[in-house]
């Protein structure tokens, strides 16, 4: 009898990490292509707030929950491999959208794509990872997520020069500009990344206390309300963290175009590698540091951390609007995105180390549906409100998105206080991984 292949744990996160990458470059990619969006299609800043925010962010929340759940009952790599597969195909005909509508509803698919990934991901890394090395791990993973941002602009960039060099006879049937074919040429390389997520092996579910049994509805239900104030603290500091983020990657480039008529190009070569660097070392430094100060036996340390992060950045975010160059404009964003990280380095393993084995598909779904209809949904719509019906001067969009920043980064700060007076660790996420 052949001996079955054993799992290799940093070989399946680094896979999980190329997908977490490639569901935000395609997701990210849209905010190079604003400003040409806007004169081709005949945009608001409102309705680009809609394709980057709310509408992405209703779908990508409602199908989480149910994703979620299936996430605990059936095979996590073939969930994760499916969803991969649906979000490239819809980034690509993105590039076909002739429309709002049309583009509305490529977008739509994108979120439901990608809605599988992150439950499936987080379940998988907690079976294969112990406590103490969860957060390096679940950070390593979440590093695709900045990487992916990053690169939207480095790679979109580097299309878009490629396609303004040979003109308009690159143009594909049924296509008309330039930035349809960003969508197709980044789309279409996520269905090998769906193959190959498809071919990994799927990891035993262990507890220390009851394993591999699926919890009924009554015992979620009761546990979520048992635990209901660290709970929720936790997903709304990174709900309102994620404002800032997601805030940041749909406006910046808007904003250095406007103030510093900087050209879009030049943004994704200059910006994209700011926004890779800073934000994965802060995530490495703030996964690192938050697992050595658990290993000391310092319980909050993961909420500690996310307080700091959280007020470390708000200081930042207000300052943009007074960057009198742009130099000093991208320091400032390059310190924020530094510290912002931090939370997010953190957010995921303190929500896994509070929580069942057993129950790390839903409880992952319920924190990315609250984190996707705050962050996602009003942080990038609500700049685009407060910039265009508030402020009434498109050339101060910067002043908007600095308002916006600030005060999600400041009610993040309280949460995480919250959380970290009522943080308990489950004992079950004591187990040894399956592998």
């Amino acid at each position: 009898m052949p001996v079955a292949r054993p799992i290799s744990p940093p070989y399946t996160l680094g896979v999980l990490t190329i997908a977490c990458t490639l569901s935000y470059l395609d997701r990210q990619i849209l905010g190079l292509l604003v400003e040409p969006l806007k004169q081709d299609l005949n945009l608001t800043d409102v309705q680009i707030g809609l394709l980057q925010g709310f509408t992405f962010a209703i779908v990508l929340a409602t199908a989480g929950l149910p994703l979620g759940r299936w996430v605990d009952t059936g095979s996590r790599v073939r969930i994760a491999a499916v969803g991969i597969a649906l979000w490239s195909i819809m980034t690509a005909a993105c590039g076909f959208a002739g429309s709002f509508e049309a583009l509305l509803l490529c977008r739509a698919g994108v979120a439901l794509g990608e809605a599988a990934l992150t439950p499936a991901a987080y379940s998988l890394i907690s079976d294969l990872f112990p406590n103490r090395r969860r957060g390096f791990a679940i950070g390593i993973y979440s590093s695709g997520a900045f990487m992916g941002a990053g690169l939207s602009l480095v790679l979109g960039a580097t299309v878009l020069h490629q396609l303004l060099q040979t003109g308009n006879g690159f143009l594909l049937p049924g296509t008309q500009h330039i930035w349809q074919i960003v969508f197709v040429v980044i789309g279409l390389p996520g269905i090998a990344i769906a193959v190959w997520v498809a071919s990994l092996r799927e990891p035993e579910r262990r507890s220390a206390t009851n394993p591999g049994a699926v919890p009924g509805a009554a015992e979620v239900r009761s546990y979520f309300t048992d635990n209901r104030v660290e709970l929720t603290s936790l997903y709304l500091c990174l709900a309102f963290a994620a404002i800032q983020s997601y805030s940041y990657s749909a406006w910046v480039p808007s904003v250095l175009i406007r103030t510093f008529q900087m050209p879009p190009i030049a943004i994704g070569f200059s910006l994209g590698p700011i926004f890779i660097a800073c934000s994965v070392s802060g995530l490495i430094f703030g996964a690192v540091l938050g697992d050595i100060l658990v290993r000391r036996g310092i319980t909050a340390a993961r909420p500690m951390l996310m307080l700091g992060g959280a007020l470390a950045a708000s200081l930042f975010t207000a300052a943009l609007p007074f960057a009198s160059t742009l130099n000093a404009a991208l320091v400032l964003i390059a310190i924020a995105s530094f510290f912002t990280t931090i939370i997010v380095a953190n957010g995921p393993p303190a929500l896994q180390d509070i929580t069942p084995a057993r129950m790390r598909g839903v409880s992952s779904a319920v924190g990315i549906m609250i984190v996707t209809l705050i962050g996602m949904g009003l942080g990038p719509t609500l700049v685009g409100f407060i910039g265009q019906n508030i402020i009434g001067d498109p050339n101060k969009i910067g002043i908007a998105l600095s308002i916006v920043s600030t005060v999600a980064l400041v009610i993040s700060s309280t949460l995480a206080l919250v959380a970290s007076v009522n943080y308990r660790v489950e004992p079950d996420n004591s187990a040894s991984p399956a592998a």
